[in-house]
């Protein structure tokens, strides 16, 4: 069996309930970090959600699909796909993993380009030669990666608030949907997000897991000053409360709380998360599947295991292909904490282009028992918001 051909795609998404005079493309926004504006603007506000997948196809006619992590600007993602990474895997075996995602990343490493969207091309090709993989072999990812550890996966779910009664009713919300679980974004100033923690826990009691991502708002001061609050409302994680560019001063913030601190969706290889092991910088580590891919992954989880530090597989604005390739590796993978989810995002991207969707049982997703990723895209569905 030998890679015959590898495509990839710019699939742009109408996002539900979006206003007309909505921007036709995401765009970053302009705050900085210790501001009170969201750091990727406000995505309400965009028409389309943008993604990149990529399609494998072998020369026994087998297909896979991958994702590579591109909110913005997915055309630059696959442009290095198109004409520097697809080229030189035509003819390989796509059964070689490893090799394939080290051939990919040799070839830029004396070019400097190690991160970003070069890694979310290798990404979006590696998951796509697992899905492959798997469906050769007929079994799951995560039996090729080495388990299932678990039978099912437990996520939390992404909520918001800007207030303290809508955070509170979004959270009753999503107990309502069977969630145990669920996640904030929230800014500066402190007080503010205190009071949306405060009236979260009031409203939905002690049993829900309540999570705090901070988008790197903080200073070092200030994340420990609300860390120590948030210990006293037992807030299951803080997440991102700094900027990561210096681990060492990052590594003061769970080095002062109890609680425990995560950082890594800004992370795309195992060699930039030993750094962060190395510096004792995090409690917990969030690597992204489509940016590190499920090779990329699996090296992470293994680094982290001789550091004792867990995973919490993160999904960020990833499309379906994401979240798959995540609960994969969340039931593939010795240890595990729990997985990223958004419930609406997902819902409705699934009903748009799979075949069928994932099952959640409350706050798990049940693990698929099809070969490869564990889905199957509807192509003459996704080919009405995709472009080659």
């Amino acid at each position: 069996m030998q890679i015959e051909q590898i495509d990839a795609y710019v699939v742009k998404m109408p996002r539900p309930n979006v206003p007309d005079d909505a921007s036709d493309y995401a765009r970053p926004g302009r705050g900085l970090a210790y501001e009170t504006s969201p750091p990727f603007g406000d995505m309400s506000a965009f028409k389309y959600s943008e993604a990149l997948f990529v399609k494998v196809i072998c020369d026994n006619g087998l297909v896979g699909w991958g994702e590579g992590q591109s909110l913005l600007a997915p055309e630059a993602t696959k442009a290095i796909v198109d004409r520097l990474l697809g080229p030189i895997l035509i003819g390989e075996n796509p059964l070689a993993r490893e090799k394939l995602w080290d051939m990919m990343y040799a070839t830029m490493r004396g070019r400097g380009y190690r991160s970003g969207f070069m890694a979310a091309a290798i990404a979006g090709i590696n998951n796509a030669l697992w899905d492959v993989s798997g469906k050769a072999l007929d079994i799951p990812c995560y039996v090729l990666l080495g388990g299932p550890y678990r039978d099912r996966v437990r996520v939390y779910n992404n909520i918001q608030g800007r207030t303290p009664e809508a955070g509170a009713q979004q959270a009753l919300k999503a107990v309502e949907k069977g969630f145990d679980a669920v996640k904030y974004h929230l800014n500066r100033p402190i007080e503010k997000a205190l009071a949306i923690v405060e009236a979260t826990r009031e409203a939905v009691g002690p049993d829900v897991d309540i999570l705090v991502d901070l988008t790197w708002h903080y200073d070092v001061p200030g994340a420990i000053a609300l860390g120590r609050e948030l210990e006293k409302l037992n807030v299951f994680w803080l997440e991102s409360p700094v900027p990561s560019e210096d681990l060492r001063r990052h590594a003061e913030v769970p080095a002062a709380l109890d609680l425990p601190v995560c950082i890594g969706q800004e992370f795309y290889t195992a060699y930039q998360f030993r750094a962060v092991l190395e510096e004792h910088a995090a409690d917990i580590l969030l690597p992204d599947l489509a940016r590190a891919g499920l090779t990329g992954g699996q090296r992470i989880a293994h680094v982290a295991e001789t550091f004792d530090i867990p995973l919490a597989p993160a999904v960020g604005a990833g499309n379906v292909l994401s979240t798959a390739a995540q609960l994969q590796l969340s039931a593939g993978i010795l240890n595990f904490v729990i997985m990223e989810h958004f419930e609406e995002n997902f819902q409705w991207k699934s009903d748009f282009i799979l075949k069928e969707s994932l099952t959640r049982t409350g706050s798990y997703l049940e693990l698929p028992d099809r070969p490869g990723l564990g889905i199957e895209i509807d192509e003459e569905r996704l080919m009405q918001y995709a472009s080659k």
